[in-house]
C-alpha cells in the first residue's frame, strides 16, 4: 500500500527546510553581521516562514 498524501508531505518537508534555513539565517546575521536590525527583519521572516510550515501541516492533517 502507498503512502498517504505524497505530494503534501514533499510539500511540508519543503517548507519545513525553508523554514529551518530561515532561523539558521537569522543566527548568521546575529553572529556574522552583528546587526540588531538585520537579525530582528531575517527572524521575523523566519517566524512567517515557521508559521506557514506548521499551518500547512494542520491544514492537511499531517502528524509531526
Amino acid at each position: 500500500m502507498g503512502e498517504l498524501l505524497p505530494k503534501q508531505r514533499a510539500e511540508a518537508a519543503r517548507l519545513g527546510w525553508t523554514a529551518v534555513l530561515g532561523w539558521a539565517g537569522s543566527g548568521a546575521a546575529f553572529f556574522f553581521a552583528h546587526s540588531l536590525l538585520l537579525t530582528l527583519v531575517v527572524a521575523g521572516v523566519a517566524s512567517w516562514l515557521t508559521w506557514r510550515w506548521f499551518m500547512f501541516r494542520a491544514k492537511w492533517g499531517l502528524r509531526f
